[in-house]
């Protein structure tokens, strides 16, 4: 188990610093950083010297709440860490850490044994669900192809790993070796993928080479048909659009490839590709408030509720939460500021 956890520990390290080096300027990348390096403490836990074994302890007790700020930034399409779902993140481990340092009372039927151990592993399996939920929630909008399918794939495998480690950890049904040996098993997963990445061509069938100039004229044409496929789609949608389209209620990506006659994946491409929207809902959103907005300003007399279901909302409170989300401000305070700037 020791000359496990220590190559282990070593494929982890050579984890951090290749996506540090690739992704570290994006919040993606220092998400998973964090969720590595708090994951590496459970096996250094047992390590480490005993007067750093609560140090050691509040690092990996952090892990559940670094899988649902991954989960945020990856995946929600406006992330917002000041929520309850954030104070929560929070209290799990500083409530466990707190208690720890500073040897508050772990008696069972203690008020303070409930609220700085019990409680707080109660927040841990809530806020993995709720992690989870972000990317099951967020599945269907999601215009990023590539996004969909391999960071799905990873966070699941992430938030599979975290169970078995926290659950372990928090119960003490099995003791360590369960979340020991997931931490190996996904770490050993890892140097798999980092040696087939890199010998992929030794291994793995290769089709026979076309010649460099043949390949790349190849290219170049399915570049030029691609390039304007695009362009007859994004002329359709644009067309659609202008005539008011998403207004339509309870509109969905489904309902608009349909439209389009276009499969869901090249309506997601295009949408993505052409305008650089990379969620469904925010692409509508934007082009339901910019007509708010104007009406908004040119309809003074109306009623902000008749303008909120003419441009496509069912209720006034969805109207006014997604015009404060791109206005930062409500559809009052935007048509108040206006008439103050005219005067």
């Amino acid at each position: 188990m020791l000359l496990l956890s220590g190559f282990a520990l070593g494929v982890m390290a050579v984890l951090v610093i290749t996506v540090a080096r690739d992704f570290g300027h994006l919040k993606e990348g220092k998400a998973f950083i964090a969720l590595v390096v708090s994951g590496s403490f459970v096996l250094l836990h047992p390590l480490v010297p005993p007067q750093w074994q609560n140090l050691a302890a509040d690092a990996y007790t952090m892990a559940p709440s670094l899988f649902w700020l991954l989960c945020l930034v990856a995946f929600s399409h406006r992330p917002r860490l000041l929520s309850l779902s954030g104070a929560l993140a929070i209290y799990t481990f500083t409530a466990k850490a707190i208690s720890r340092n500073f040897s508050i009372d772990q008696e069972p039927l203690s008020q303070w044994h409930f609220l700085g151990w019990v409680l707080p592993t109660y927040g841990e399996y809530l806020i993995i669900g709720l992690g989870l939920w972000i990317v099951i929630a967020n599945w269907s909008d999601d215009l990023v192809e590539s996004r969909r399918r391999l960071r799905g794939i990873m966070l699941m495998g992430v938030g599979t790993c975290v169970i078995l480690v926290i659950v372990p950890i928090t119960t003490g049904l099995v003791g360590m070796w369960l979340p020991q040996l997931s931490i190996i098993f996904i770490a050993l997963m890892c140097a798999y993928s980092l040696l087939r990445g890199r010998t992929s061509g030794l291994f793995g069938i290769q089709p026979e080479a076309e010649p460099v100039q043949k390949a790349q004229a190849n290219q170049e044409a399915d570049k030029l048909r691609i390039e304007s496929m695009l362009k007859i789609e994004a002329s359709t949608l644009e067309n659609l659009m202008n005539q008011g389209f998403y207004r339509t209620e309870h509109l969905t990506l489904k309902t608009l490839a349909q439209q389009l006659e276009l499969p869901e994946y090249r309506t997601r491409a295009l949408i993505n590709q052409t305008l650089g929207y990379r969620n469904f809902n925010d692409y509508i959103n934007h082009l339901r408030i910019d007509e708010a907005a104007q009406k908004l300003l040119e309809d003074l007399q109306t009623p902000v509720l008749n303008i909120s279901l003419d441009v496509g909302y069912r209720t006034l409170s969805s109207f006014n939460r997604a015009f404060k989300d791109i206005q930062d401000m409500s559809p009052s305070q935007y048509r108040q500021q206006s008439l103050e700037s005219v005067a």
